[in-house]
């Protein structure tokens, strides 16, 4: 992944930093990954909720809609970092173009 291809957006949270990295096409997130110090159990849920991004609207509504049907379903917990947090760092990211 060449990076500077990618929108980028960064937020602090209480429980670490969140960047995240992301291609929209058409209004949809085409591809996005994050980086940062934050933690999250089990240890793959980061690829869950990438997964569920892939192909949702790049709004503020459907992506924290998004990632809180990923927390539910999957038992997620990220201590300091909530669903709001990645939202933030998507949505800076989108509107960072």
């Amino acid at each position: 992944m060449v990076l500077e291809d990618y929108l980028k957006g960064i937020h602090k949270s209480k429980g670490g930093i969140i960047r995240s990295f992301l291609k929209v096409d058409n209004g949809l997130i085409s591809d996005i990954s994050f980086s940062g110090d934050f933690f999250m159990f089990p240890e793959d849920a980061i690829d869950v909720i990438l997964a569920r991004l892939n192909g949702t609207a790049a709004t503020e509504e459907a992506v924290l809609s998004a990632i809180k049907e990923v927390y539910g379903s999957e038992g997620i917990q990220s201590p300091g970092t909530t669903p709001e947090d990645f939202t933030i760092s998507i949505m800076q990211a989108v509107g960072g173009k």
